[in-house]
């Protein structure tokens, strides 16, 4: 059940990084309509992430060192967490990726990294075919 979980995550953030990137970029480069887009995609691959970390550690595979887990909730926050170092600042603090989430993490952080890119990449590549307000 947890690795359908884990197909479905996955699923769904190509389809919402995806959905980002055909988007119409109008009005305002930098207007509150575009920020809530890349914002909303964001916010799926974090809770993505988190849901993939989680389900492999209930399936039993190691992921992250140390896991302190008191209840299902408290090991999703820490994935949360976790997802959000991996996919915000590729920084390792107290948690370190093993085995199978090591090849997680990199996803994470190449995604992280490369997001932000290829959204600006996009918006240059529309700008002649598309009229910015002002």
């Amino acid at each position: 059940m947890g690795w359908l979980l884990v197909l479905a995550t996955i699923g769904i953030m190509i389809f919402s990084v995806k959905s980002l990137l055909k988007l119409p970029w109008e009005g305002y480069i930098f207007s509150l309509r575009n920020f809530i887009y890349l914002s909303l995609t964001y916010s799926v691959l974090l809770i993505g992430f988190a849901i993939i970390y989680t389900a492999m550690l209930v399936e039993g595979v190691r992921v992250v060192e140390p896991v302190e887990s008191h209840s299902f909730l408290s090991l999703f926050m820490s994935m949360v967490y976790f997802s959000a170092m991996m996919l915000f600042s590729v920084g390792n603090g107290e948690m370190l990726p093993e085995g199978a989430g090591r090849a997680v993490a990199v996803a994470a952080a190449f995604i992280g990294q490369v997001l932000p890119v290829t959204v600006i990449w996009t918006l240059i590549a529309k700008a002649d075919s598309q009229i910015f307000d002002k």
